[in-house]
């Protein structure tokens, strides 16, 4: 039965450390979609370098779950405990919509910051083109 409770309170505290490291993660995206709307796009590399680390931490943090669920008995779990651990399922489920949004938001910049890019080549490349037509203009006229 100790053991079963001390499995319990890791659980809890572990699903309480991935919502940090949810948290943390919502926060420096959000941190970088700022910049990225204002066309700063410098840390790009480095915010998905930062959210791979913490994603890694997380999936650490799901086998450790994982591995102390597998040897408790759910139904030795108390009423405060369950509730705990919705708890914190219920926190996990709102970060991770927040998560989704704001990437939806940061995917957005990224795409109208490429779809700038690209018109701005298709038009260096349409304006080359025309420069060549004129300089071979002379030896089309001679």
């Amino acid at each position: 039965m100790l053991n079963e409770k001390n499995n319990c309170e890791k659980i809890i505290t572990l699903l309480q450390e991935k919502n940090d490291h949810l948290e943390m993660f919502l926060t420096v995206s959000e941190n970088e979609r700022k910049s990225f709307k204002a066309r700063n796009f410098e840390n790009l590399e480095l915010l998905y370098q930062i959210r791979e680390d913490i994603l890694e931490n997380i999936r650490s943090i799901d086998e450790r779950v994982e591995d102390y669920s597998q040897s408790m008995d759910k139904a030795s779990l108390s009423a405060e405990d369950k509730t705990e651990i919705v708890n914190c399922l219920k926190i996990k489920e709102t970060l991770t919509h927040q998560i989704l949004e704001q990437d939806l938001v940061i995917l957005s910049c990224v795409e109208n910051e490429k779809s700038t890019m690209i018109r701005k080549m298709t038009s260096v490349r349409d304006g080359r083109r025309l420069m060549k037509a004129y300089r071979q203009l002379p030896d089309i006229v001679d």
